[in-house]
């Protein structure tokens, strides 16, 4: 009698560490896709703060950089609507963007982030509208 509670009782345990298994395993698995370790550049319009700290609006374009996390945000004003893609070619970086004219000139500014991934670069080229230009700031933290 008491060998049946037992095996009855192991039963039961075993089932549910199995399903508390498998939710271990979905969860980390989702976990893993949100981490991307793929280049890409999205738009954000929820701006950490340590990143608003270091806008200045005097500039048109700025690169700033997350050192911890790998991350570098764009931000660029323009008085068009302002469309963002990469392009990794060897070692260079190149971020493109192209701003479309808009019939309202009023100045907007633009925060894209910048998801390293796994991706190796050491130099950055910054397009706009097909012309390479400098940015006018570039900070770290």
């Amino acid at each position: 009698m008491l060998v049946k509670q037992f095996i009855t009782y192991l039963r039961n345990e075993g089932l549910k560490l199995r399903r508390l298994f498998s939710i271990v395993l979905v969860a980390a698995i989702i976990l893993a896709a949100c981490n991307s370790t793929e280049l890409s550049i999205t738009e954000i319009h929820s701006v950490p703060t340590k990143v608003q700290e270091r806008i200045n609006t005097d500039y048109t374009s700025q690169l700033i950089h997350d050192i911890k996390k790998g991350d570098a945000y764009i931000i660029f004003q323009s008085t068009g609507i302002v469309t963002a893609q990469l392009e990794v070619r060897e070692n260079i970086l190149t971020i493109i963007l192209d701003s479309a004219s808009q019939e309202n000139n009023a100045l907007k500014q633009y925060v894209f982030k910048i998801n390293r991934g796994n991706a190796e670069y050491d130099t950055i080229n910054f397009l706009v509208n097909g012309k390479e230009i400098p940015f006018d700031n570039g900070t770290g933290f």
